[in-house]
């Protein structure tokens, strides 16, 4: 595969504590894709590039289009593609993605078994199966996938009920870089899934919020005093005060890009993995594209 066995994976496995020491370790660049909903999530660490959710876009708002977001941050190929669970809002992107980014190794995980053949869609049925590119693996709980310096824990859900397509399905996992945890959602984390990984879980550097946010769904107080994150990624659509005031009353930084107003710009996680550690936000998608040897 073209990068998962990158060098660098190869000698943090012989050589780990050589490895933590260089200088010139990559840095991990996590974007804020707000194409409204539930939002899109571009990783990119040296070579190393994964998309998250990236589905139906908000209308009549602006930069909604998650191709024209991966063009403008010079995106090449996906050597993965999580979809946390089989809902538009997530989803509807898939094909279009991997026939843009996707190769024949591209990974594409999910939490159903298998690909579902059409997803329910206001115009239609949306025809997902099969896949246009790539291979397709289910992610399950305990699962532990090493992608070039990252490792990826899916600590959530522990058990599928309706084959990845209601909320309770969705995919939860920790995306590690060095000592660096971020901890991914959908649209529902369960408690007893973070209680399961409570050591894992416990004081990650950034949440990644749940789409859905407050009751019905969302992330309960007993996982959040676990968990304990230092920011939040809030979808760009997502408005809801009390949970901004419980954020602020426990000294939590919130990030957000407004859809609509853009008010604080693209939002970017960029860290080396130890020390450095920065959330920015206004800023510009065109300068972390790749600059051409």
């Amino acid at each position: 595969m073209k990068k998962l066995l990158s060098l660098l994976f190869v000698l943090m496995m012989l050589f780990p504590a050589a490895v933590a020491e260089a200088e010139n370790a990559p840095l991990l660049e996590v974007h804020q894709l707000a194409i409204g909903y539930a939002d899109g999530y571009f990783i990119r660490c040296g070579d190393i590039e994964i998309l998250i959710d990236g589905g139906k876009p908000v209308p009549f708002a602006r930069n909604t289009d998650v191709l024209d977001n991966l063009h403008a941050l010079g995106a090449t190929e996906l050597d993965m593609y999580i979809v946390t669970h089989w809902h538009l809002d997530h989803c509807e992107n898939v094909n279009p993605v991997l026939e843009a980014f996707g190769t024949a190794e591209t990974v594409v995980y999910s939490p159903s078994e298998e690909v579902p053949e059409k997803v329910s869609h206001d115009k239609g049925p949306l025809m997902v199966a099969p896949l246009v590119n790539g291979v397709y693996r289910q992610m399950k709980q305990g699962d532990v996938i090493a992608v070039g310096p990252l490792t990826i824990t899916c600590i959530g859900p522990a058990e599928v009920k309706q084959k990845g397509k209601v909320n309770g399905d969705s995919l939860n996992f920790i995306l590690q870089h060095g000592r660096r945890r971020i901890l991914f959602t959908g649209d529902y984390t369960a408690t007893k899934d973070v209680q399961a990984f409570e050591e894992l879980c416990s004081q990650v550097d950034v949440l990644k919020f749940p789409h859905h946010g407050s009751t019905p769904y969302e992330i309960k107080p007993a996982a959040m005093w676990i968990v304990a994150p230092t920011y939040v990624l809030v979808p760009s659509t997502f408005n809801n005060y009390q949970v901004y005031k419980y954020f602020k009353d426990n000294g939590v930084e919130v990030a957000r890009e407004n859809v609509l107003t853009q008010r604080e710009g693209h939002i970017v996680v960029v860290t080396d993995g130890e020390d450095f550690f920065e959330v920015r936000t206004q800023q510009n998608p065109a300068d972390y594209a790749p600059k051409a040897e």
